[in-house]
């Protein structure tokens, strides 16, 4: 069956945008979290907000040696860290003040 004179053309379009598709997917850009602030939260969307939560979650767990797990503290800490942040923008991330939405403070 012989070719319609138009589909070498249509072909060769649709070669080129294939070889002009991105072939990896994108990668979010990295977070120097010395660095965040609670703004920097607040700008993010809520499924990197509930990511960032749980890493933090872990983070502080880790630095605190609190093999605990709390899942209803884990959950409701995205909300908790957003209200805080909505008072004071400029908080760090990693602070005590944040700290605080994740694990109890140290008892003395």
């Amino acid at each position: 069956m012989p070719l319609h004179p138009r589909r070498p053309a249509a072909l060769a379009m649709f070669a080129l945008a294939a070889l002009a598709a991105p072939t990896a997917p994108a990668r979010a850009e990295p977070i120097d979290l010395t660095r965040a602030s609670c703004a920097d939260f607040t700008a993010m969307s809520e499924t990197d907000r509930a990511q960032l939560s749980l890493w933090l979650a872990g983070y502080y767990a880790g630095s605190a040696q609190r093999p605990l797990v709390d899942a209803d503290r884990i959950a409701s800490a995205p909300a908790a860290l957003a209200e805080l942040c909505a008072k004071s923008p400029q908080l760090p991330l990693v602070g005590a003040e944040t700290r605080a939405a994740f694990i109890p403070a140290p008892t003395p």
